[in-house]
């Protein structure tokens, strides 16, 4: 297959939805197929290019046997709504061209967000008269509404529209969670046009490793109780009662929360962490992805969060490399949420609802005086991940719904779309 992706964030990002794509494309290039993703010049957290790199026009290389092509957008390190959007936008046009140079694929699949890429994405699987796949990380106009960040009744609309839309068009629609699947038949996109293929952690690069090591060294915790958050700081993740569990449990000095990662939500974390003297939570920037196993294997527990408003509409890939590095995961999450459901389905956890650090300190201290079940848990979050949430089981599952699409590619777009 000739298979191309328009993703707006592709390698060297350290950013898990830069990496699975990545780890995709670079799969399905070793398996045979010539693979092409069009993306802008890498760019985030800090909203600036990366060294060797330029925001030019357009620009072509081969990264481990994949052609990708580099667009112009518009980029600044500003976290306000208007300039955001202003750059999701300029990609999702430029990728449009970045697509029509890249030669006629047998197969397309862009990612959202952004939502407005899938226009540029369906306009061109028009032009070039084969089949597109849209693949849905994030629910979106939902998840923004939820986040609060989308709140004037025009944009909102006006992207509700999009996304119908696009749900109407798009030969297949890829969802990483049982709750997207829900929420798109309760749209009105028939079952049989949503695939689910799970987010995956890849078992042989976020290992079990000792949890002793050069990082817990490096930063002072060799002899605290670790409990740690890695990922992107945003306007979901409900970090707000992490940090008032660590005021709750200032006085117990042998738990040190670590946050690693960069968002939105980062500067207004830390100053309040500050403010309040709060000296057992470590704040640091992402680390080089080649100590992402290490980084993992240092925390005694490790947390994954949403807050209630994105309990349906997001789903953080952070949650299977907590599963791939067999440590125990305490989650903030609605009981709602597919979080809360995963960790109680594989017993590798415990959950407390969102806004109660209360019920979240009590739940630190009682998972640091069972050392022997966490252990256990973190054995079962690993055998979990490796049964159903494996690299080669989902890519195996993408080259499937891609080949399929291919050998019906007789049926364009728009007149699957007739059908919906």
């Amino acid at each position: 297959m000739n298979i191309l992706f328009m993703a707006q964030c592709y390698a060297p990002e350290e950013v898990s939805a830069a990496i699975l794509i990545t780890e995709l494309a670079v799969d399905l290039a070793a398996r045979g197929h010539r693979v092409t993703v069009v993306t802008g010049a890498p760019n985030y957290p800090q909203g600036r290019v990366f060294d060797g790199y330029r925001n030019k026009l357009f620009s072509s290389e081969m990264l481990d046997g994949v052609r990708v092509i580099r667009t112009w957008s518009f980029i600044s390190p500003s976290k306000k709504f208007w300039p955001r959007l202003f750059h999701y936008g300029t990609y999702s046009a430029t990728a449009f061209y970045g697509g029509l140079f890249a030669g006629r694929p047998d197969v397309i699949m862009s990612y959202s967000p952004p939502l407005p890429l899938g226009l540029s994405a369906w306009f061109l699987s028009r032009i070039v008269r084969v089949p597109w796949a849209l693949q849905i990380e994030d629910l979106y106009p939902d998840a923004a509404i939820a986040a609060g960040v989308m709140t004037n009744r025009l944009v909102v609309n006006f992207f509700l529209g999009m996304e119908k839309f696009l749900y109407r068009h798009a030969q297949r629609i890829s969802v990483i969670a049982k709750s997207f699947r829900q929420i798109l038949f309760k749209k009105g996109v028939p079952n049989e046009k949503i695939e689910l293929i799970p987010i995956w952690a890849d078992p042989n690069e976020v290992r079990p490793m000792d949890r002793q090591n050069s990082f817990r060294r490096a930063h002072g915790l060799d002899d605290k109780f670790v409990v740690m958050y890695a990922g992107n700081i945003g306007l979901t993740s409900c970090l707000e009662d992490v940090l008032h569990a660590a005021d709750i449990l200032r006085a117990q000095a042998d738990i040190q929360f670590v946050i690693v990662g960069e968002g939105v939500r980062k500067d207004a974390l830390v100053a309040e962490a500050e403010a309040r003297n709060l000296t057992n939570m470590l704040f640091l920037p992402y680390q080089p992805r080649e100590h992402f196993a290490e980084i993992l294997a240092a925390a005694d527990v490790s947390l994954v969060t949403l807050n209630a408003g994105a309990a349906l509409s997001s789903m953080p890939s952070k949650i299977f490399n907590v599963m791939a590095s067999a440590r125990p995961i305490l989650a903030v999450a609605p009981r709602e949420s597919e979080i809360a459901q995963i960790v109680a389905d594989a017993a590798c956890g415990r959950n407390v609802a969102p806004g109660s650090p209360e019920e979240l300190a009590k739940a630190i201290v009682e998972m640091k005086a069972r050392e022997s079940e966490l252990v256990r848990m973190g054995q079962n979050g690993r055998a979990c991940l490796e049964q159903n949430y494996s690299r080669q089981r989902c890519v195996d599952a993408y080259e499937k719904m891609l080949a399929a699409m291919c050998a019906r590619k007789s049926l364009t777009p728009a007149r699957v779309g007739k059908n919906v």
